[in-house]
Formats: structure tokens, C-alpha cells, sequence
């Protein structure tokens, strides 16, 4: 990553200048033994007196992931340096777990370095449930993860799913959710997390209906628990009581988040799934 040094910047140690960064000591050290820290291309302490126009490149230590690779040909919708967005298919876990331990995206991503020559491990910033699909952003190094998840807020995610019952308007449901003791299910419970999520109904078929939700924090199970604790499970979403037996569709359809090395708006979308009027 680099940084064009400003004139309020002249006259500040290279040392000052890295914690305005945020970076802590710990990474600072660690890009110091295993990296490299470049002034204009030349290895400089962090005693150097930076000056105006001055270019400070930092070479963050190459990232060994220990995950099989999944030869699983992705979706990449967005990419630079620091980040990438891919559309996960449904079915396809995040990330691996003692019940799916291999064949998941982190694992196609792991695949996707390697045939690109690309140094880093996977660092999801945000993740999908399994049966989720939708777009998924993925910091390629450690400091762009902390950059984008100390605050999930500065990711925009936006889905859309398809309820039961007729649900049009809009409205916020703000209710803790905390997991349940005895399953994988998340409940609503006065001890739990807070979460917020806004909805917006879309179409109406029968008694269903396609809607669209933003979330305001990241909470497993977020929307599928909040909109049945309203009455509205997901369409097929039996954990969370829908009497329909088909799979349930929830899509990430669109995410936005300022790019914080370059503080550009970047915007990914993908279409979202035709609603079947019945």
C-alpha cells in the first residue's frame, strides 16, 4: 500500500505518521522484521523525517494460508489490490468448519491466489450462511480487514429474499439476537446482540412476497431470525419455521463500502432473481 505525503505531513516522523494509519506498534514491527517500509523506494526507519511528496510504501510480510486449495472456478465481480468481491453460489460454505472442513469458498479463494500468484490468505469482511448467495467481500491482508471490520457499518449490504405472507411497505426491526443453546439457531432474546435490520417490500404473489433488506449490523442468521420473529419466515427456511419445504432464497445483491486506502465509493451489484408470480 502506498501514501503520498501531504504538506500538513512535511516535518512529521515516519513513526507518527504509521499510527495516524492506525497501524499498531504490532504491525509496525511486523512489517519492520518480515516487510519492508519504503520512502521513494528505499528502506527508511521510522525515525526518517518525511517531507513533502514524499511516497511511504508499505510491503506487508507474504501470507502463507494453510487451507487446501477447492479448484472452484468464482465469480469475481470487483478486485484491486487490497480487496475482492465474489458471488458466492448458494450451497457453497464461507468458510470451513468441523462439519464442512473443506470444498468452500475460502477454499476456492486459496486456489484462486495460488493460480494467480497472489502472496495472502482469506480475510472475509463479511460472510454468508451456506444457503445464502450474494456478493462477498475479502480483504487480501490483514490491515485492510481491520481497515473495513472494526466498523461493519462502512459496508452497505443490501438483499433481497422472498417471505411468506404478504408484507409490503417498509419498517426496522430492531431486536437482540442471541444463539441457541441446544442448535445452531438464533433467538430472539432480551441477553442478546443488538441488531438492526430495515426492510422494504418489493412484489406481492399470493400469499408471498419479495422484499428487500439492509442491514446496520452483521449478526448470524440476522435477517432470517428477525423476519420471523415478525411472522414472515423465509420461504423454505425451515430452522425458522416456514412451512415450505423448498430451498429459501436470500441474495446479497448489491454492497458499496469507501475504499479506505483510496477513499473512493466503490459499488458492486448483480441482478437479482426474477420473482415467480403465481
Amino acid at each position: 500500500m502506498k501514501f503520498i505525503i501531504a504538506m500538513k505531513e512535511s516535518g512529521m516522523l515516519l513513526r507518527e505518521f504509521l499510527s495516524q494509519q492506525e497501524l499498531s506498534k504490532k504491525a509496525v514491527k511486523l512489517i519492520k522484521m518480515h516487510g519492508k517500509i519504503l520512502v521513494n523506494g528505499q528502506r527508511q526507519t521510522v525515525r526518517y523525517c518525511l517531507r513533502y511528496g514524499d511516497v511511504v510504501e508499505l510491503l506487508w510480510p507474504e501470507e502463507v494460508s494453510t487451507m487446501e486449495p477447492y479448484p472452484l472456478a468464482l465469480k469475481i465481480c470487483y478486485e484491486d489490490e487490497n480487496f475482492l468481491v465474489i458471488d458466492k453460489p448458494a450451497g457453497l460454505p464461507s468458510i470451513p468448519t468441523k462439519r464442512y472442513p473443506r470444498n468452500t469458498l475460502a477454499n476456492a479463494v486459496v486456489y484462486y491466489y495460488q493460480s494467480q500468484g497472489i502472496k495472502a490468505t482469506v480475510h472475509l469482511v463479511n460472510r454468508l450462511d451456506k444457503d445464502t448467495q450474494g456478493l462477498l467481500l475479502i480483504a487480501k491482508n490483514s490491515y485492510a480487514h481491520y481497515l473495513l471490520s472494526r466498523d461493519i457499518k462502512q459496508v452497505r449490504r443490501v438483499y433481497h429474499c422472498v417471505v411468506e405472507g404478504v408484507l409490503t411497505g417498509q419498517g426496522t426491526i430492531t431486536a437482540p439476537i442471541i444463539k441457541d443453546k441446544k442448535s445452531v439457531k438464533r433467538l430472539i432474546h432480551p441477553a442478546g446482540k443488538f441488531a438492526v435490520t430495515h426492510y422494504r417490500g418489493l412484489e406481492v404473489s399470493a400469499n408471498q412476497s419479495k422484499i428487500e433488506c439492509i442491514l446496520e449490523t452483521g449478526r448470524t442468521h440476522q435477517i432470517r431470525v428477525h423476519l420471523s420473529s415478525i411472522n414472515h419466515p423465509l420461504v423454505g427456511d425451515t430452522l425458522y419455521d416456514s412451512i415450505y419445504q423448498e430451498s429459501y432464497y436470500l441474495d446479497s445483491i448489491a454492497l458499496s463500502f469507501i475504499n479506505p486506502f483510496t477513499q473512493r465509493l466503490i459499488e458492486v451489484k448483480k441482478d437479482s432473481k426474477q420473482f415467480e408470480k403465481n
